[in-house]
């Protein structure tokens, strides 16, 4: 399926500034890779439903209760469920993406053509009275409508704009009253009074369909020439623009029941699709997940943890599991507190907020590195601490010199790691490692596997500490020249470096 994520995002830069909608962090979304989890678990029928899947998904509103009862509903209810769908695919138009823009403020009506229409509409007027004295004064009428004809076209592809969307809204007016009637959904849809807009809806509606019927383009002719003649597109622009902002609370309102009613159907499919659980949610430092796994990968290995009191260290070779493991961690806490489930057989902890730092990068347009951006993103870590927080951290401070990378680290990590903080870290540094061990931090590892000069792993965490490495095994297996290996092998050897 074709998806842009510019047109997907529209509601979710649309309501992210609202200070009753909390998102993940951005670099947070990005890590956990939130793109390709959407574009996996994406079967809403409707371009506004997908841009409500897109949204809540990186939602940190903690309001799962949003969809369980509507979920619930079609659940025990197929034949509603099917007409709802039928009628949320009506909505399947490119241009619905762009139906938010419409609520958003900002839609002009281009003051100065409707400035110029009234005077134009006083002096015709004022022409055609005198012209019936003195008729001469009627050939004044002639360069007034060619101006009309230029002010009209100038204006006409932002209208056009705008009214091919207004043409999309109507049809969301009208699958919205559908789905409306669906007893469970009534309830909420006539808290939405959408009145004022269907009168000016109705006139929007009867101007598209004379243009694109073809037995009414004669008549689509006339209607033109006579806009021209009474600049009447921009009187009827304007009149379109003050209902949609006197309506737009009342439409938002619309858009986010048609979002709310597509991503619940989305929701119990997905639940139909995978092995999943409630979860339970507690107020203390405690985390339990039983066979937990990830939706996106094929075939996930599935794990399972139990933390109490504690955070979690992991070691291990590369490749190994160890960010996705984190990840799948992450995935399943942003789906049990926003939607209700979790891909496990148990899940048990607080609500947390998600912080990461795993794909960090260099910000050449802000003359940052690497390890500048780590350090600011760790930052903002430690200064929130009203509440508890899951942080994932993936080889941490690794843009730095060794030296200096262990101390710090150890250092940032027995801070973070309070009576509110749940810490994932990864490390390659067996002292780190063996340092949190005494700092309350369970220590846990991935390993791999070698057969026949062939590397593999199984994904399974364990109890523990890796001490094994496989960096120069990788360099041996996709054949670096011999003496570059052994040199390397030697110099671990001689040097002690782990």
């Amino acid at each position: 399926m074709d998806y842009d994520l510019n047109l997907l995002k529209k509601y979710f830069d649309f309501v992210r500034d609202n200070e009753n909608f909390h998102s993940l962090p951005n670099e947070t979304a990005e890590d956990l890779e939130l793109d390709l989890v959407f574009l996996k678990l994406d079967n809403t029928a409707s371009k506004i439903g997908k841009q409500y899947f897109f949204a809540k998904l990186r939602s940190s509103d903690n309001n799962s209760q949003e969809f369980e009862s509507f979920a619930e509903f079609f659940k025990n209810n197929p034949k509603e469920k099917e007409f709802a769908l039928k009628q949320l695919s009506q909505l399947n138009n490119r241009k619905d993406y762009d139906i938010i823009d419409l609520l958003k403020e900002g839609v002009s009506s281009n003051e100065k053509y409707y400035k110029y229409a009234q005077f134009y509409l006083f002096a015709i007027t004022l022409i055609a009275i005198c012209g019936f004295f003195v008729p001469k004064i009627l050939l004044l009428i002639i360069p007034l409508i060619a101006v009309n004809m230029v002010i009209h076209y100038l204006n006409k592809n932002y209208v056009d704009y705008y009214n091919s969307i207004i043409f999309r809204l109507q049809s969301a007016i009208t699958v919205s009253e559908k789905i409306g009637r669906i007893s469970k959904l009534q309830e909420e849809y006539d808290k939405i009074n959408l009145k004022r807009i269907k009168k000016v809806m109705r006139f929007a509606n009867l101007e598209s369909a004379i243009v694109t019927n073809e037995y009414l383009s004669v008549l689509w002719i006339f209607t033109e020439i006579f806009r021209i003649l009474f600049l009447l597109e921009i009187f009827s622009f304007r009149k379109k623009v003050n209902a949609l902002e006197v309506s737009r609370k009342e439409l938002l309102k619309m858009f986010e029941f048609i979002g709310k009613t597509d991503t619940s159907i989305n929701l119990l499919k997905i639940q139909e699709d995978y092995n999943i659980c409630k979860p339970i949610f507690v107020e203390e430092k405690k985390l339990r997940l039983t066979n937990i796994y990830h939706p996106f990968i094929e075939n996930c290995v599935q794990n399972s943890l139990e933390l109490q009191n504690e955070s979690i260290a992991i070691t291990g070779s590369n490749m190994s599991g160890k960010t996705s493991f984190m990840r799948s961690v992450a995935i399943n806490v942003v789906f049990a507190q926003n939607f209700g489930f979790c891909f496990a057989d148990f899940y048990s902890g607080p609500k947390m907020k998600i912080y990461s730092s795993i794909s960090v990068h260099d910000d050449i347009s802000e003359n940052k590195s690497y390890y500048l951006e780590e350090v600011l993103r760790i930052k903002k870590f430690l200064e929130d601490r009203n509440q508890f927080a899951l942080i994932l951290i993936d080889e941490i401070f690794k843009g730095t010199n060794t030296k200096e990378r262990i101390a710090i680290s150890k250092s940032v990590l027995q801070n973070l790691n309070n009576e509110k903080n749940i810490v994932f870290v990864t490390t390659h540094d067996l002292e780190i490692a063996m340092f949190l061990k005494d700092n309350n931090y369970e220590l846990f590892y991935f390993d791999e596997e070698v057969n026949n000069n062939q590397l593999s792993f199984p994904y399974k965490l364990k109890n523990g500490i890796n001490e094994k490495t496989n960096a120069i095994r990788i360099l041996e297996m996709y054949d670096y020249p011999k003496n570059i290996v052994e040199n390397a092998k030697n110099l671990v050897e001689k040097n002690g470096y782990r």
